[in-house]
């Protein structure tokens, strides 16, 4: 089921929005200008963004760029609509910890509402244990001429995921990451290089972080630290970058 309205005026896209939040994923275009007090702070200046909405109280502000909204509240929060003369009035409440979103639409290009299925019995395939059974399982994953020395190796700043020796002989610490990869995960990883390049005087090492994606922060660290980085899409399947 679908049900959208075009242009609306913003007592009419009111309307519309209080009518199916409790029961629909909700999708609104238009001028928007948004803060976000809680924890942090944050303030989005007046431009076209998309909004949604969805039943279990989930509300996210996107922009034209990345796949993460720029700002958000989490399933539990609380939506109230309402007009300011002749601006449209989201605003979203957290009560635990408390998260204030309030948005303030000042023209309303289109707005819909739809039925949108759940699945009941999903199941997360491709989790940082299933991709570490998969390189241990075959090596060459990695990379040709991959071989593993140990997994969950013990070390002074933490536990390696794998252990491995390069074709030619450098140690390789490969450490894997469900999602994309963070900044702090090179810093992990970049310990861990220099925990077994002191342990192993003379000796070349690598380091190889395994992740479905690498946040652009994150790549230059990987980058400027000479470490190096493998894409998998699945728990069998790793794509090199």
């Amino acid at each position: 089921m679908l049900d959208h309205l075009l242009n609306p005026t913003v007592k009419e896209a009111a309307q519309f929005i209080s009518r199916y939040k409790s029961s629909r994923v909700i999708v609104i275009y238009g001028q928007v200008e948004a803060t976000y007090s809680g924890r942090a702070a944050a303030q989005l200046r007046l431009m076209p963004r998309l909004i949604i909405t969805k039943p279990d109280g989930v509300l996210m502000v996107h922009e034209g760029y990345r796949e993460k909204p720029v700002i958000w509240n989490p399933p539990g929060s609380q939506l109230f609509v309402s007009v300011d003369g002749d601006v449209l009035v989201l605003r979203s409440i957290r009560y635990s910890p408390r998260e204030y979103v309030t948005i303030r639409i000042h023209k309303v290009y289109m707005v819909s509402s739809m039925e949108i299925g759940l699945t009941e019995d999903f199941k997360v395939i491709g989790t940082e244990k299933d991709v570490v059974d998969a390189i241990m399982a075959n090596p060459s994953l990695v990379e040709d001429g991959f071989k593993v020395l140990s997994r969950e190796y013990e070390t002074m700043v933490g536990s390696i995921d794998i252990l491995g020796e390069d074709k030619l002989g450098n140690l390789v610490v490969v450490e894997v990451k469900r999602g994309e990869a963070s900044p702090e995960a090179v810093h992990q990883l970049k310990r861990y290089v220099e925990y077994i390049k002191g342990k192993n005087p003379g000796r070349g090492v690598r380091g190889i972080l395994v992740a479905t994606g690498i946040s652009t922060s994150a790549y230059r660290y990987l980058k400027d630290y000479g470490l190096e980085f493998r894409r998998y899409t699945h728990a069998n399947i790793i794509n090199y970058t």
